[in-house]
């Protein structure tokens, strides 16, 4: 049986993690040995703080990480040479033991930094790359030593050429989505009440709570919350219904396991530009709103939702209630929940599952 590793990240947001378990489901289906490891803890002790670190900065100071993501901007070599120094000794032991046939990173920081690896150690196993950014990824993305690499949209695999990368190495896929969410083929019809689904609107608390008390003024409107791993959000929202400063009819939840319900229920998304997310929210043919970006890493993923015309950027909480009334009285709406279902939502983990078996390993 042959052997694939994914490197991908636990707790540096969801969009690595969901992008190496979607891939791994096709690949399980067609019967490979797939194994995946959080490759923050190959680096380790400096690689898992860096990984926990990631939340609380990006929500607590965002300027800071906003400084970091330039530095590796300006001098990606450098980083991914750290990277390298840091993860050999770990991943060497790895790759030793696990032997894999095939390499396949879906997080920016394990390109050049794996690649010079394999180079180095003269092991000849083809290495992918699958980039989830949908309009214009960060520079530590590009390996030009990489055999493939996967991009999710046109816009990005035009980029990468411009930034000289072989044509012939880059693959537009899609992006790799959980297949629980089915793709509609007509649009929702709003019928009774128009139903929005916030999901982490920002990493800021106060900014999410301001959010949701101006979404929860819309009228005829069906609300419903989700706080996923944001335990502080989510005590925050209960307490705020408890002393009726929250409207009870909001319905709050923590972590879910029926996103595909709420997606498919859903006829306005509202959330910050994660990729998955918006992806996600395209399958099921709902309008989306991108409400907040993590500085540096999701800066233009909002211009896929307004570039495909089916939803738009506000990214002020004072403003929200405004803008979000006048799409829907306006009937903007309408033609969103049409125009989404021309959003390209190709499953991009079966379409590597598929190159994999048909390319490379037989």
């Amino acid at each position: 049986m042959k052997k694939i590793l994914i490197l991908t990240s636990e707790r540096t947001g969801t969009g690595h993690k969901s992008a190496a378990n979607a891939i791994e489901k096709k690949l399980d289906k067609q019967e490979y040995d797939v194994k995946q490891i959080d490759s923050f803890s190959m680096m380790g002790r400096i690689g898992i703080f860096l990984e926990n670190l990631y939340v609380p900065v990006t929500t607590i100071c965002p300027l800071l990480y906003y400084i970091a993501f330039l530095i590796t901007q300006i001098f990606p070599n450098f980083m991914h040479f750290l990277v390298y120094l840091l993860l050999k000794k770990r991943l060497k032991k790895v790759i030793n033991d696990y032997k894999p046939d095939l390499i396949i990173s879906v997080h920016c920081m394990f390109t050049k930094s794996v690649s010079h690896l394999l180079r180095k150690e003269k092991l000849n196993i083809p290495f992918y790359i699958n980039v989830i950014d949908l309009v214009k990824p960060p520079k530590v993305w590009i390996d030009k030593n990489a055999n493939a690499i996967f991009v999710p949209t046109n816009e990005v695999k035009e980029d990468y050429i411009r930034r000289g990368i072989d044509y012939k190495k880059i693959f537009i896929s899609g992006f790799p989505i959980r297949d629980d969410i089915s793709k509609r083929t007509t649009p929702k019809k709003i019928e009774d009440k128009i139903n929005i689904l916030v999901v982490n609107p920002s990493r800021n608390l106060s900014k999410c709570i301001l959010y949701i008390k101006e979404i929860a003024r819309i009228n005829n409107a069906s609300i419903t919350v989700v706080c996923g791993r944001d335990k502080n959000l989510y005590k925050t929202l209960i307490k705020l219904q408890e002393s009726g400063t929250l409207s009870k009819e909001i319905v709050i939840n923590g972590f879910v396991n029926n996103m595909n319900e709420l997606l498919d229920n859903a006829h306005i998304v509202l959330t910050k530009a994660g990729p998955n997310m918006i992806l996600e929210a395209a399958k099921s043919a709902a309008s989306i709103i991108i409400t907040g970006h993590v500085l540096g890493q999701e800066n233009y993923n909002y211009k896929f939702v307004e570039d495909n015309d089916f939803g738009f950027k506000c990214e002020s909480p004072n403003r929200i209630y405004e803008e979000l009334n006048e799409f829907i009285h306006s009937k903007k709406i309408d033609k969103c929940l049409k125009t989404v279902l021309k959003v390209d939502c190709t499953d991009g983990a079966s379409f590597i599952a598929n190159f994999i078996k048909n390319r490379i390993i037989t």
